[in-house]
């Protein structure tokens, strides 16, 4: 059975220091039209430390301040809300990296989903072939050239199940 894609646009406005940080999580979600999924979204700040047996540790705290070199989590939850099961590849979350940013290689996770990337915001592919012009030549997009990273949640959706997808980026 087909259905219908509808597209929302969320964009997330807090108060004090994260107001830009969460403005910038525009995200566009797709689902059918008759399924009701919501999202919500939340920014961490990674903070590591030696703990006392000397290990290097890393932990997600809240980020009431930051700082350029800060690295920050930005997750985004996805909720079956409604009654029925969502299809497989019918929840389609893509989020721009926000501005002032730049997305840290290989932190993009979502269980179940795949990943795939942009430099423009238009054109998706996997990382190992998404090309970027650079020098008036094509060669493979780095991290930093990341403007937008897409997921789709392949598995069914059940009513009340939950999932999430993040990324990490390190604040200019």
């Amino acid at each position: 059975m087909m259905q219908q894609m509808k597209e929302l646009h969320l964009c997330s406005c807090a108060t004090g220091t994260l107001r830009l940080l969460l403005a910038a999580l525009g995200l566009l979600f797709a689902v059918s039209a008759a399924a009701q999924v919501t999202l919500s979204n939340s920014v961490k700040k990674v903070e590591i430390f030696v703990n006392e047996d000397g290990q290097v540790q890393r932990q997600l705290v809240d980020a009431f301040s930051v700082v350029p070199g800060d690295e920050l989590r930005y997750i985004i939850t996805f909720t079956n809300s409604g009654n029925e099961v969502v299809d497989g590849g019918s929840v389609v979350i893509t989020n721009a990296i926000p501005e002032s940013t730049e997305y840290l290689d290989g932190t993009a996770f979502g269980a179940g989903t795949e990943i795939v990337f942009s430099t423009d915001g238009k054109s998706f592919a996997t990382a190992s072939e998404l090309m970027a012009k650079e020098a008036g030549s094509d060669s493979l997009a780095s991290a930093q050239h990341y403007t937008t990273i897409r997921w789709t949640f392949s598995r069914e959706l059940k009513p009340g199940e939950t999932g999430h997808v993040s990324f990490n980026v390190r604040l200019k």
